[in-house]
């Protein structure tokens, strides 16, 4: 197979940025990183042109289909992502999970869909927030091994309340099956969100939205998240669902590696009673339903508003998210043998190349030159 090369680059590198680099690409993979490779007579040349040369960013939460997904998000930067299922009678759960295989199976970029993740249905109603309520169910052990079964292998993370009677044994269930539990729509004190830890909750979904939030008297899910070195805290970073300030008090106490930032994007599938204002979905009675954020636009939010440099930003986006998921030997950084997943950008945030798996899925201008 030809090589492909991106030359001229400011290549981003886990512990650096190589300025003039050219990153060479071979059947899908970075094969080299340096300033001395010269593209071949004949090759395909990419001129980045002094742009940043980044991994492809990794969306843990992000609704719709997986192909309206890549067309419309391929443009931003992002090349892989988990996507998320909202609250719904299971057989259409069980239908999703389905052709989300299928299209693994099938498409060009079906690897880079990393599988599934479910809002519920064991979840509070008290903290459903844009979910639909009558869909939340009571814990059912039973139950739940049948959706593990019928979602297997795609299903990785699953939103869970871990307050709610019989809650326990489930999270139990999913860590035995390696998915990850994440404590979400949970209206849980401090104390029952610490015994959902130590059942086996590893990850916060969309942290300070649709949870007990900390108070003088019960530092309630939010607390507990904080807190807790053994949970990863993903944030909607539109600064909408959470102010700046909350992102930065979240940096301050948690690990920089326990920190993920997502879209919940519903923009590849909005829900027909609702309608984007103001940078995010809301219904009529102004309630928000989801974000419809771009990662390069979550990006530049995690660098402005909290002071991080591009390349701590950067990890939220991408090694972080890579990590969680377990495909960090093979996406999340610019490194030889992991998957060239790449995306071109500029100073100013605009994306001008994103590649997935060696194929430019998107490309803006002048910037390809056979």
């Amino acid at each position: 197979m030809t090589n492909t090369y991106i030359k001229n680059g400011r290549v981003i590198l886990k512990d650096r940025i190589v300025d003039g680099a050219t990153v060479t690409i071979s059947d899908g993979k970075i094969a080299a990183i340096d300033r001395k490779t010269a593209p071949k007579k004949g090759a395909f040349v990419i001129d980045a042109k002094g742009c940043f040369v980044s991994p492809g960013f990794i969306d843990c939460h992000i609704h719709g289909e997986p192909e309206k997904i890549f067309f419309n998000e391929a443009r931003h930067g992002t090349t892989a992502f988990l996507i998320a299922e909202s609250c719904a009678p299971l057989s259409y759960i069980y239908k999703r999970a389905e052709s989300i295989k299928e299209f693994i199976r099938t498409h060009p970029f079906g690897p880079n869909v990393l599988g599934l993740r479910l809002e519920g249905p064991y979840i509070s109603k008290a903290r459903s927030g844009a979910q639909d309520a009558a869909c939340i169910r009571k814990p059912d052990v039973k139950e739940l091994s049948d959706i593990i079964k019928r979602c297997s292998p795609v299903l990785k993370l699953m939103t869970i309340a871990p307050e709610l009677n019989g809650a326990k044994p489930l999270i139990k269930l999913l860590r035995k099956h390696k998915i990850i539990a994440s404590i979400g729509h949970s209206d849980a004190a401090y104390e029952s969100a610490v015994e959902g830890v130590d059942a086996g909750i590893s990850h916060s979904t969309h942290t300070f939205n649709a949870m007990s939030p900390v108070d003088r008297r019960d530092p309630g899910v939010a607390g507990a998240v904080l807190l807790d070195d053994r949970v990863t805290a993903e944030v909607i970073l539109d600064l909408i669902h959470v102010h700046r300030a909350l992102f930065g008090l979240l940096l301050k106490l948690k690990k920089r590696d326990k920190v993920i930032v997502v879209t919940d994007s519903l923009v590849s599938e909005p829900p027909e009673e609702t309608t984007a204002m103001g940078g995010a979905y809301r219904f009529k009675d102004g309630r928000l339903a989801g974000s419809s954020l771009t990662m390069i636009d979550a990006l530049k939010n995690a660098i402005k508003s909290a002071n991080l440099s591009l390349q701590e930003a950067l990890n939220t986006i991408t090694l972080n998210p890579a990590k969680l998921l377990g495909v960090e030997e093979s996406k999340g950084s610019i490194v030889v043998g992991k998957d060239a997943d790449i995306v071109v950008f500029s100073k100013e945030f605009d994306v001008k190349m994103t590649m997935i798996r060696g194929r430019i899925a998107f490309v803006k201008g002048k910037i390809c030159a056979g």
